[in-house]
């Protein structure tokens, strides 16, 4: 696997910078607390570190800070199942006992489960899906959720065939494959598009509905959903478990990065109907 232990160190480096930030941050709230209406001179070095901070404080509200952090820690997890694929340790070591497992356990039943879900779950399903929630979105004025899941669909477009070609890894035995592909294997399309378009329009909705009962509803069907589809291309035997795992990651960083920014331009804004007043759906 090309550059994987380089990979892992870019990862390794981003969440580091990552959480130097959200030190110096949280040392900035808490020296400022600590001065704030006490009379007292500020703690020695806080202008200068506040100085330094106040620019990001402004755009990287507590949200987006977790949110970037969960993106930089997936990052780096996608990128230690990578250097474990290549380097042929523990974690890929699972591979063929799960295809094997998998293999001897099929039945015709859940043969038909799995082929829909990997169907329904793949480029055509979780496009349809992306251009519904864009159109309900814009429909009903909520530019900024509309362009998120555009932002995050077209990522996919992008993550899926250029990580593909970079690492080049082969699929699966044909022998094993009740639909033949014969592209690279990692990550996992389905894995990584279904994380990244399920997760943001359940999540997009669950920001905009007010029902408790639709928003438990909404992020438990994207949970099963999101699981199904990755469980599927396992169970087809097109794709190694850390095909589906790296999919997952990946997915889920990019999507981390979606939903942070989305939180950090619309901090403070209420959503609004088609006729500008502030409401929810």
């Amino acid at each position: 696997m090309r550059f994987a232990d380089l990979q892992q160190g870019a990862g390794a480096l981003v969440w580091v910078c990552w959480l130097v930030t959200a030190v110096a941050l949280c040392a900035y709230r808490v020296g400022l607390r600590a001065t704030t209406g006490t009379g007292g001179a500020p703690l020695p070095g806080l202008p200068a570190l506040g100085a330094m901070v106040a620019p990001a404080r402004r755009v990287l509200r507590r949200p987006a800070v977790w949110g970037t952090g969960v993106a930089s820690t997936l990052f780096t997890a996608q990128a230690t199942v990578v250097d474990s694929v290549a380097d042929h340790s523990s974690l890929a070591a699972a591979d063929r006992p799960v295809l094997g497992w998998l293999v001897a356990h099929r039945a015709p039943d859940w043969t038909v489960v799995m082929e829909t879900a990997s169907r329904y779950g793949g480029t055509l399903g979780t496009l349809v899906l992306a251009l519904v929630a864009v159109a309900l979105l814009v429909w009903r004025r909520h530019w900024w959720e509309a362009a998120t899941v555009t932002v995050a669909s077209a990522g996919v477009a992008v993550l899926v065939p250029a990580f593909k070609a970079f690492y080049a890894r082969p699929r699966p035995p044909v022998a094993t494959q009740l639909v033949p592909q014969f592209d690279p294997s990692l990550p996992s399309g389905h894995a990584l598009g279904s994380i990244v378009i399920v997760g943001v329009v359940a999540i997009v909705a669950v920001r905009l509905v007010r029902s408790v009962v639709v928003r438990v509803a909404a992020l438990g069907t994207a949970a099963v959903t999101i699981v199904l589809i990755g469980v599927s291309r396992l169970y087809l035997g097109v794709h190694w478990f850390t095909d589906v795992l790296a999919g997952w990651f990946l997915g889920g960083a990019w999507l981390a990065v979606c939903l942070a920014a989305l939180h950090a331009l619309t901090a403070g804004r209420a959503p609004v109907r088609r006729d500008g007043t502030p409401a929810l759906l």
